[in-house]
């Protein structure tokens, strides 16, 4: 059947039309919205690594050497390049299984898995609560399923903890009891974010992150949960800590996305016109 020129034409665009209307802007081949979590706003729950951020047991935080500038353009050098010497659980950073439990020293950061800090995550505050321990656990009234992801403000946040550069060995976080507690009554939970250095209470450092990791969950610490910009309720987390193998722990860039519900967070990216 023969085809007019004009009729070709018209064809032709028509179906380009449809190619552009079908791909959206982000070129994901989903329809984004401010509060699908695969777009709207992005809020930064990372610590910046600077000097005066605090780091464990120490009085004077990071300090200067953390950053070495080898190459300085303001000394005639082509480019800036920087080395850096820190922990690899300096600020907002992930936890390896080896880095507390021996019969998992060859699990490090290379084998953590990724998903277990990606998708959507449940923000609850523990407040005028010293530590996580059962007691405070069974109050908050964690979902019994549906909760991959939780992440905890506790007063460590209200009294700017990741903002104070000397240690604070008084901060909020798991004791032994509470992390076997979780772990026996909450097992879908694969990821846990808290707002301090270490997701295991100063008196339990071992026992309760020996409790957590050999579950399988994957400790994210040194988090900036800010009140002004951050509701409790269903966030769609991010977290990418540096893949370093036979690393005990990492740094990680952590942000979260607005989500509508878990429902909705768990469903697939909806197709255009859905």
């Amino acid at each position: 059947l023969a085809l007019s020129s004009q009729t070709m034409a018209r064809a032709l665009l028509l179906s380009l039309l449809a190619v552009l209307l079908a791909v959206p802007a982000n070129g994901q081949g989903i329809c984004s919205s401010p509060n699908d979590g695969h777009g709207g706003h992005i809020v930064d729950i990372t610590a910046t690594i600077r000097a005066s951020l605090p780091t464990w047991l120490s009085e004077t935080g990071l300090g200067e050497g953390h950053r070495t500038e080898t190459w300085s353009m303001l000394n005639g050098d082509d480019a800036n390049a920087s080395e850096l010497t820190f922990s690899a659980h300096t600020g907002t950073h992930v936890d390896a299984p080896r880095h507390f439990v021996p019969w998992k020293n060859q699990h490090g950061m290379e084998t953590v898995d990724i998903g277990a800090m990606n998708g959507p995550a449940l923000l609850i505050e523990a407040y005028d609560v010293p530590v996580l321990n059962r007691e405070a656990l069974e109050a908050l009234d964690i979902p019994n399923a549906g909760v991959s992801r939780l992440i905890i403000r506790t007063d460590n946040t209200r009294r700017k903890l990741m903002h104070t550069t000397a240690f604070t060995p008084d901060y909020v976080a798991f004791d032994t009891e509470g992390a076997k507690w979780l772990v026996e009554h909450r097992p879908d939970i694969r990821a846990i974010g808290i707002d301090y250095l270490s997701i295991a209470a100063l008196d339990h450092l071992v026992e309760a992150h020996v409790a957590l990791l050999d579950h399988g969950i994957v400790p994210i610490e040194g988090l900036v949960l800010d009140e002004d910009n951050i509701n409790v309720g269903w966030w769609w987390l991010h977290c990418a800590p540096l893949k370093v193998e036979g690393s005990d722990g990492a740094p990680a860039r952590a942000w979260l996305t607005p989500v509508n519900d878990p429902a909705g967070a768990k469903k697939p990216p909806r197709k255009c016109g859905q």
